[in-house]
C-alpha cells in the first residue's frame, strides 16, 4: 500500500519547513512495519493477518506528507499541476518500475520451467504496455496483475492529482466532507464484504477511490493541526511503533497471540476501527512524538526500505513459497527468510538504484540544479 512512503526523511518538499526537523522518526519507523506487514500478509497470512489495512495508513500518511511538503510551497509560490505531478512521479516511478521488471522477471523464469502456461504468457502481454506506463492493465480482472499490489501506487498518484488540483484550495470543512463521502461508500461495502482487503480489482475501484480520498483527506486534516514546537523523544514514540505492529498482527502471526479467521464480521468492524479510528490516532501521536534514541537507527532503516519494499516484495513471494511448499522448510523460517531477503533486496534498490535514478531525473527536470531525494508517501 504508498507509500512512501520517499525514504531518507518523511519530508518530501524541497522547500525550507517551519518544523523542529525535517524528519519524523517515529513515522518513518511505522511506515517500515506497515510494509513488512504488507509483505508478510501476501506471503502467508497468517504471519500478519490485518497487514493489509496498512495500505490505508499509507495513505493517511501520503496525505499529511504532501500537505506538510507542499501546501506552503504551492500557496506561496503558485507550485503549479506540472511541476507538482513530476516531482511526484520521479519519487514513486523508479521503484515501481524495478517492482514491475522483478516479476515479470519472476513469471519469465517459473514458465521457462516447469510452469509454462498460456493464460500466464497472455497476462504478461497484454498487460505490461500498460502497466509499464503506470497505468492498470485494460483486459485483466486486476488492475497490475503482474505486480498486484501496484494498484495502490495507481491511486497514490490520482490522488495526488486531486491534492494540488482541489484539495490545497479547500478549507478544512471541505476535508470534513471528502472523509464523510469516503466513508459513506467504503462502511457498507466493508460491512458486507467483511473486510477491507478491496481495491487491486476493476470492479473494486470505487471502493479503492473511496479508500484513498478518505485516508488521503484525512492524513492532509491532521497536517493542519497546529504543530508542536519540540517533538519529545521518549516512550510515547515507541508505544506508536508497538501499537501498529501489533494492529496490524504481527505479534499474532509469530506466535504471540491467537489466529483469526480471515473474513468474519468482527473483522471488517475491526479493520472500519483501524481505518477510521486508530488509524488517524497514530498519525497525530507519531507525528508529535519520537522513538527513544535507542530506536531511531532502527526506525530510520525502515523508514528508508519501506517504499522499497512494498514495490519489490511481490516478486520474492513465490520463490520462498517454493522454498516452504516444495523444499519443506518449515513455515515460520521461511517467512523469515523472505523477510531478510526482501529487506536485504530492498535496501540495494534504494542505494543502487532508486536513488541514483532520482538524482539524475530530478538533475534532467530541474535543469542541473541539485534536488533533495524525497521519502515517499506509499
Amino acid at each position: 500500500m504508498s507509500d512512501d512512503g520517499s525514504m531518507a526523511a518523511v519530508a518530501e518538499a524541497p522547500v525550507p519547513s517551519p518544523r523542529p526537523s525535517s524528519r519524523y522518526v517515529t513515522l518513518d519507523g511505522m511506515r517500515g512495519i506497515a510494509a513488512l506487514a504488507v509483505a508478510l500478509f501476501h506471503f502467508d497470512f497468517i504471519r500478519a493477518p490485518h497487514g493489509y489495512v496498512a495500505v490505508d495508513f499509507f495513505f493517511a500518511l501520503s496525505g499529511f506528507v504532501l500537505w506538510q511538503a507542499y501546501y506552503a510551497r504551492w500557496k506561496e509560490r503558485g507550485y503549479g499541476v506540472v511541476a507538482f505531478m513530476r516531482q511526484r512521479a520521479i519519487r514513486l516511478y523508479p521503484l515501481f518500475l524495478l517492482g514491475i521488471l522483478l516479476c515479470t522477471a519472476t513469471m519469465l523464469g517459473q514458465m521457462a520451467g516447469d510452469d509454462w502456461s498460456p493464460k500466464t504468457a497472455h497476462k504478461i502481454a497484454y498487460s505490461l504496455p500498460a502497466n509499464l506506463l503506470m497505468l492498470p492493465s485494460p483486459v485483466t480482472q486486476a488492475l497490475f496483475p503482474i505486480n498486484l499490489p501496484a494498484w495502490t501506487l495507481f491511486f497514490e498518484l490520482v490522488a495526488s492529482f486531486f491534492m494540488v488540483t482541489l484539495l490545497f484550495r479547500l478549507p478544512w470543512i471541505g476535508l470534513v466532507a471528502i472523509c464523510l463521502l469516503s466513508a459513506w461508500v467504503l462502511v457498507p461495502v466493508v460491512i458486507v464484504r467483511q473486510s477491507a482487503n478491496i481495491g487491486a480489482l476493476w470492479k473494486e475501484w470505487p471502493v479503492a477511490l473511496a479508500r484513498t480520498g478518505f485516508s488521503f483527506a484525512l492524513g492532509a486534516l491532521v497536517a493542519r493541526l497546529p504543530q508542536p514546537a519540540v517533538r519529545p523523544q521518549g516512550w510515547v514514540g515507541a508505544l506508536c511503533l508497538l501499537a501498529i505492529a501489533y494492529l496490524l498482527g504481527l505479534f499474532v502471526g509469530f506466535g504471540l497471540g491467537v489466529s483469526i479467521p480471515v473474513k468474519t464480521p468482527a473483522i471488517g468492524k475491526y479493520d472500519l476501527m483501524c481505518i477510521l479510528l486508530l488509524w488517524p490516532i497514530l498519525l497525530v501521536l507519531g507525528s508529535r512524538f519520537e522513538v527513544p534514541a535507542l530506536l531511531a537507527p532502527v526506525s530510520k532503516f525502515l523508514g528508508d526500505v519501506s517504499f522499497a519494499l512494498y514495490a519489490v516484495h511481490w516478486a520474492l513471494i513465490d520463490p520462498f513459497k517454493w522454498l516452504k511448499d516444495d523444499v519443506g522448510v518449515p513455515a515460520l523460517l521461511s517467512a523469515l527468510l523472505y523477510i531478510g531477503t526482501a529487506l536485504t533486496v530492498s535496501w540495494c534498490a534504494v542505494k543502487w538504484f532508486d536513488e541514483p535514478v532520482r538524482r539524475k531525473l530530478s538533475a534532467i527536470f530541474h535543469g542541473g540544479r541539485k534536488s533533495p531525494i524525497s521519502a515517499p508517501a506509499v
